[in-house]
């Protein structure tokens, strides 16, 4: 197939350090390409994707997470090209929802997804909670060539009514995430320094059950104000550490050796990859329940579904009886690169039969 893969133009892909769209959007390009599909990123500038079978178009000269106000003037563009170019494709993998996608073409408000002619993919990847949104798909039913795709069960539904949708479970690739069965003595909190993410749920969890917590997230701009009040003066550099925003290898090292990593996710989350791949390592996660959690945790035996902060202290005293061997191979069986590869394959070849 000659697939079309649009990745959002905010963060690169691969992506240097946060970014878990352009993380799966890489693993996608590399797993297709790697089967012989001929497969064209279109993604924002500084992208480093390539390879046999792989061609990279930047679609702006450079990602927009710091030029969060150009962004939707590179949006347009990405998808006008993409819209421009898209005979030379079997098919269009999008991964914008599709109510993004509204944009002033000729002087009036339009759909760019109305504007392709050839099947299309959509992957929703942001949260499907959101009314204006719900409110948008009942009035306006998704063009005939293009089939939804969420990532998790959760995630779906409180778009149910959409018709022909799918669910594919995100994947990485485990070789990446080192198995280590021995454990040191810290907890781990990693993704974004942001209130719904729960840093300050997971900072109580470490003060309450007197063992130290490494914080290793980004913190975006919009955060900073939050961060300087309420975060930053509960962190004293050696019981409570933020080592910064981690790269790669630095995202393994502190992974593979957490006690276990906190995830007191405080909105539904559609996926939250960061489990994945701590269980990967062999580090249970005990999280809160929401979003596509129960999902990925079995209760018990890759880790915790809690209610609260006390109950996940509570998880912590039990964390000792998760067999690291059984978090990785949660990962294997469940959440894997050729898995997710394979389930893409096949509704890629379901929509060109449409």
């Amino acid at each position: 197939m000659k697939i079309a893969i649009v990745s959002p133009v905010i963060i690169p892909v691969p992506p240097v350090k946060y970014g878990g769209i352009q993380l799966i959007v890489a693993e996608l390009v590399k797993g297709l390409a790697g089967r012989g599909h001929q497969v064209t990123v279109f993604c924002s500038g500084g992208s480093i994707i390539g390879g046999e079978n792989i061609t990279c178009v930047e679609t702006s000269p450079y990602p927009t997470f710091d030029h969060v106000d150009e962004n939707r003037i590179w949006e347009e563009r990405q998808i006008l090209s993409v819209i421009e170019r898209q005979n030379e494709f079997d098919l269009i993998h999008l991964n914008y929802e599709p109510a993004v996608l509204n944009f002033e073409v000729e002087g009036k408000q339009t759909n760019l997804l109305k504007l392709f002619s050839v099947p299309v993919v959509t992957t929703f990847h942001n949260s499907t909670n959101v009314p204006q949104h719900i409110e948008y798909y009942k009035k306006n039913q998704l063009p005939f060539n293009c089939l939804p795709v969420f990532i998790s069960e959760n995630h779906r539904s409180p778009l149910s009514f959409i018709l022909n949708s799918a669910v594919i479970y995100n994947g990485i690739d485990v070789e990446k995430f080192p198995f280590d069965d021995k454990k040191e003595n810290y907890l781990l909190f990693l993704g974004r320094i942001t209130p719904t993410k729960g840093i300050l749920e997971a900072i109580s969890v470490s003060e309450k059950t007197k063992i130290p917590l490494i914080i290793a997230a980004n913190i975006d701009s919009s955060d900073r104000d939050f961060y300087e009040k309420d975060v930053k003066p509960r962190i004293d550099g050696e019981f409570i550490r933020y080592v910064g925003e981690a790269d790669f290898s630095q995202k393994v090292k502190y992974l593979k050796k957490a006690q276990c990593l906190l995830f007191p996710i405080l909105w539904d989350e559609p996926f939250g990859l960061v489990m994945v791949e701590a269980l990967a390592c062999g580090t249970p996660v005990i999280a809160f329940r929401r979003g596509s959690v129960p999902e990925i945790i079995e209760d018990g035996v890759n880790g915790f579904i809690v209610e609260d902060v006390d109950e996940m202290v509570e998880a912590i005293g039990k964390v000792v009886d998760i067999l690291p061997e059984k978090c990785r191979e949660s990962v294997t069986q469940k959440f894997s690169v050729e898995r997710m590869v394979n389930e893409y394959e096949k509704i890629f070849s379901k929509v060109l039969l449409k």
